[in-house]
């Protein structure tokens, strides 16, 4: 029994991943999926339907053929059931790890490659690292979006007088605080345009080298531009 057909189905394709085969999906609407064997007059297929119980909808596999008739022993080097989401949740549990080794897209195509004998595409393996992550710790862009917020609990706390002097603020990391004491004393300030899903203005970094000479971030500030005031 499934509590979803969105989970019914993510088990059918993990399945089919693990036993080396794939399927069609002949029907599928509200109240039944019907899958059969990808390959034409083989036996394989599989029904499922929803069903009530106790004022709650959940699948139920009705019918299910489990004879499998074509070869399973052929390696597939694509796999329609290999979609991007399937793909995500593979690589979720290894992504998520502290010193990930999947932490590139090519490091995932040959993940893919080695443990489930698939060559999925570069740009699908592109995506599913960033989709990973943002369901694991939320988007950059979601993230960017709760400043707005931020700034105007500030603005309650620190109300802008005649002068106008409450006009910009920068962000340290914790670990940036704590280890200024070993920063050699110098600062450098650098900046870059903010485009496309973060608007208009310049993101502003401050950093220094550090006692072994390998840059430290100190602060970030989002401005209007690089200007004096800024």
């Amino acid at each position: 029994m499934f509590s979803t057909k969105s989970l019914f189905k993510k088990c059918v394709k993990a399945i089919a991943l693990r036993d080396n085969f794939q399927y069609l999906t002949v029907k599928s609407n509200k109240v039944v999926m019907i899958l059969q064997c990808a390959i034409k007059n083989y036996k394989w297929s599989l029904r499922a339907s929803c069903s009530i119980h106790w004022d709650r909808s959940i699948w139920v596999v009705t019918r299910f053929d489990l004879e499998h008739t074509c070869s399973v022993d052929v390696p597939l080097t694509d796999h329609r059931q290999a979609t991007f989401t399937v793909i995500k949740d593979l690589i979720k549990n290894k992504i998520s790890l502290a010193g990930s080794e999947l932490s590139t897209s090519k490091d995932i195509v040959h993940f893919i490659r080695a443990k489930h004998g698939l060559s999925k595409s570069y740009k699908k393996a592109w995506r599913a690292p960033k989709a990973t992550l943002d369901d694991i710790r939320r988007s950059h862009e979601d993230s960017y979006k709760m400043l707005s917020r931020f700034v105007y609990i500030l603005e309650l706390n620190n109300l802008v007088d005649a002068d106008g002097r409450f006009l910009y603020f920068f962000m340290a990391l914790f670990a940036s605080i704590t280890g200024w004491k070993h920063y050699r004393l110098v600062i450098s300030i650098d900046g870059t345009s903010l485009k496309n899903q973060y608007g208009d203005g310049t993101l502003l970094s401050a950093s220094a080298p550090d006692a072994n000479d390998q840059i430290f971030p100190l602060a970030f500030c989002v401005v209007d531009s690089e200007n004096n005031s800024s």
